[in-house]
């Protein structure tokens, strides 16, 4: 193609025909300048599918972290309401005028539960991988991007309010640990007996209910461990809420999301 044109142009110099090379010369620039923007063209449409198809393979990916966290949400809020409600009912033992109507076993599993320490781990896998890498900008929809950074941002407010609620359940643990000795009503436990093959005689399992008692009982008229307890539970009820909302701005962001996915399908 080359060799062509250059006859040509010998061709058009080799007859005195200046004006006719000229607008030939003028001409194969012209087709030279088309050439390169049809290149530059392809080549930045090809770059834009790339883009589209890393743009699209984050957010499926962003979803699969919003549905965990979906879950997370859900499932803190169950358990801290249980909590709640467990740690009110034992320092509502402390108006129970008969002792003896209390049933120690269920109580002893209901304030275990109750302080039980679960951390609260949202996934943020592919944020972060977008954020650390100066990937986000690359999802056009800026009503995702926002909402993104919002619940990022609101994820780690309420991961440092927890922080609080970590150290109350610390202190719990720290002034109870002389209080609540669990060896002693081991036979009474079935996760012990399933474990240990050993008979225990009627005594074992008096003595055993009554060290429960005396446990519980010395718990309970801990002002510290109530006082903590308490501290712990209005945490955990302020925070209810804030679960709450968190399932909510995470299911709309996935359904966001998941619009964006189908709108895009035939990019």
């Amino acid at each position: 193609m080359i060799k062509f044109f250059r006859k040509i142009r010998q061709k058009l110099l080799s007859e005195n025909k200046f004006s006719k090379y000229l607008i030939y010369a003028v001409g194969e620039i012209i087709l030279v300048v088309i050439g390169i923007l049809i290149a530059l063209q392809i080549n930045n449409s090809n770059e834009r599918s790339k883009q589209r198809k890393v743009e699209i393979s984050y957010l499926k990916r962003l979803l699969v972290d919003l549905n965990k966290n979906e879950i997370l949400w859900k499932d803190t809020h169950t358990r801290r309401k249980t909590q709640v409600q467990h740690i009110q009912n034992t320092i509502a033992l402390n108006f129970n005028k008969q002792k003896d109507t209390i049933d120690y076993i269920k109580l002893a599993e209901n304030l275990k539960f109750a302080v039980t320490w679960n951390n609260i781990n949202p996934t943020q896998d592919t944020f972060s991988e977008m954020l650390s890498s100066g990937n986000l900008d690359i999802i056009k929809n800026d009503s995702i991007k926002i909402k993104l950074i919002a619940l990022n941002n609101n994820y780690t407010s309420i991961i440092n309010w927890d922080k609080t609620s970590e150290t109350t359940h610390k202190r719990i643990m720290q002034h109870s640990e002389g209080l609540y000795n669990a060896k002693d009503f081991a036979p009474l436990s079935p996760v012990f007996s399933e474990y240990v093959d050993i008979k225990f005689a009627k005594k074992d399992f008096e003595n055993a209910m009554s060290a429960l008692k005396n446990s519980i009982s010395n718990m309970i008229d801990n002002k510290l461990v109530m006082n903590n307890l308490d501290v712990l539970s209005d945490n955990y009820h302020r925070q209810l809420s804030a679960f709450k909302k968190l399932e909510s701005d995470v299911r709309e962001l996935n359904d966001l999301i998941a619009l964006e996915i189908e709108n895009r399908a035939d990019d």
